[in-house]
């Protein structure tokens, strides 16, 4: 059943992208801004469990333009550009959170607490009559 949702919905939404009245309304970029909120929204109307040993991409870049200590790192034919002195890694790590974060973030988003985490507070709570 799922499936067949999300095969409507895919199948609506590129009618929806290639109607001759939708260039008078809605540019590329605000198509693309809802086909990503799609791609987003999807997984959470699915019961999809999460799985505790799900990973995220942690991307690292390195900038080694201007730095003056001798490169042997690398072995292999240079560009002959700046993209010779940087580097981009990818590796999958595991993200975890504590327990006290998770307890501290959904207070915040409950709304039992007046303001945002590590943001120092000005004035004193606000009554609400």
């Amino acid at each position: 059943m799922l499936a067949k949702t999300v095969c409507f919905a895919a199948l609506v939404a590129s009618a929806a992208a290639y109607a001759p009245t939708m260039s008078l309304s809605a540019n590329r970029r605000q198509v693309i801004a809802g086909a990503g909120a799609a791609v987003v929204a999807a997984p959470l109307a699915s019961n999809a469990a999460i799985k505790k040993d799900q990973k995220a991409p942690i991307i690292t870049i390195f900038d080694n333009r201007g730095c003056e200590v001798k490169k042997n790192n690398y072995s292999g034919a240079k560009a002959n550009g700046m993209e010779d002195d940087q580097c981009v890694k990818l590796t999958m790590e595991t993200i975890t959170v504590s327990e006290t974060t998770a307890a501290k973030k959904l207070q915040e988003f409950i709304g039992l607490k007046a303001t945002a985490i590590n943001v120092p507070q000005i004035s004193g709570v606000t009554k609400k009559y």
